[in-house]
């Protein structure tokens, strides 16, 4: 191999990072006519398996050219750790009889609403159940799938509020007042169909927080579904409800995708602003209040002109011609008599 020739590409791969004695035992191993990829194929396999066995004296690829050195990976912004969910309180009683379809406490109903919650990552549930349920079905309050509450209870996810028998009579505490309380104080939400007006009225602070924190839901068939908009299409999403943090109207409100080309008009359920100070009637409706607004401008009569008003519309002819045919003008002196 010309010195010359062996000299340039020597320089080449000095430029890619590789080390002189590197370079001279592949060239000094290949013919003298090898191929440049020929070349680098050669050193990229005994670099590397030179750099299994000496470490760090493995050669080190860089780009060609002027380049700077090695950088040092940039610390971003620390990553927030991903948000907690709120606490689950489900009306044990109120879905259990949902599931049964008003007949039945169906345990099942239960296990269904638990995980639900449980494959979403939600583990803060509690369940509040009636201590008497633990008893013997009877005909009267018949109930399936009993063995579930010892399950839950033994998980420490279900609850049973105190009950007692009294001279033959049972005593019950009620049960909804455990399942807001511990709601109200855990910051969490309440699973349930029931509105609990009686206990809203004892508090305003628990009326808003049963307003803006019940979740209610239905059962088609053996699946538990509880809606994707719990607050209504303006609020949040079941998922955003279910966070442990705070939301504003900012981040609720979904702008539509379609923008100003939209066709729905107020029957989309996203958010335009540019219709924030627009009418929400739709355009049937406000095409009926516009006609029935320029009808009845036009078709009421004008009301009677007073005599202020007839007196400056009226020319001074007309003005004293009127003053002296008036009854109420002093009669006029008579003319005298002709010879």
């Amino acid at each position: 191999m010309d010195r010359q020739q062996q000299h340039v590409k020597v320089e080449r791969f000095l430029k890619l990072g590789y080390c002189p004695s590197d370079i001279l035992r592949v060239l000094g191993s290949l013919h003298h006519d090898a191929q440049t990829n020929d070349i680098l194929e050669e050193l990229i396999k005994t670099c590397h398996t030179g750099s299994n066995s000496s470490g760090p004296h493995s050669p080190r690829l860089v780009p060609r050219g002027c380049s700077p050195g090695p950088a040092e990976p940039r610390a971003g912004p620390p990553r927030e750790p991903p948000a907690g969910f709120r606490a689950v309180v489900i009306d044990g009683s109120n879905v259990a009889m949902s599931h049964g379809n008003k007949k039945v406490f169906s345990c099942q109903g239960l296990q269904l609403a638990v995980s639900w919650f449980w494959d979403r990552g939600l583990q803060d549930i509690t369940v509040f159940v009636p201590l008497w349920r633990k008893e013997q079905p009877r005909a009267e309050a018949p109930i399936t799938d009993q063995h579930i509450l010892h399950e839950l209870e033994r998980r420490k996810i279900l609850v049973f509020t105190p009950s007692r028998c009294v001279n033959g009579k049972r005593v019950v505490c009620y049960d909804d007042r455990y399942i807001v309380k511990l709601a109200f104080d855990s910051d969490g939400i309440i699973v349930s169909n029931d509105n609990y007006r009686d206990l809203q009225t004892e508090s305003p602070q628990w009326k808003k927080f049963i307003e803006e924190r019940l979740l209610m839901y239905s059962f088609a068939n053996d699946k538990f579904m509880p809606p994707d908009d719990p607050l209504g299409r303006n609020g949040p999403s079941i998922h955003d409800f279910l966070l442990n943090q705070p939301w504003s109207s900012d981040n609720r409100l979904q702008p539509c995708p379609y923008g100003k080309k939209c066709t729905y008009g107020v029957k989309c359920k996203f958010y335009h602003p540019e219709r924030a100070h627009q009418s929400q009637l739709s355009v049937a409706d406000e095409l009926r209040d516009r006609a029935k607004n320029t009808h009845c401008r036009y078709s009421s009569p004008n009301p009677p002109l007073s005599t202020d008003d007839l007196s400056l519309r009226a020319s001074p002819s007309e003005l004293f011609h009127r003053d002296t045919s008036s009854p109420r003008s002093p009669p006029q002196p008579l003319p005298p008599p002709q010879p």
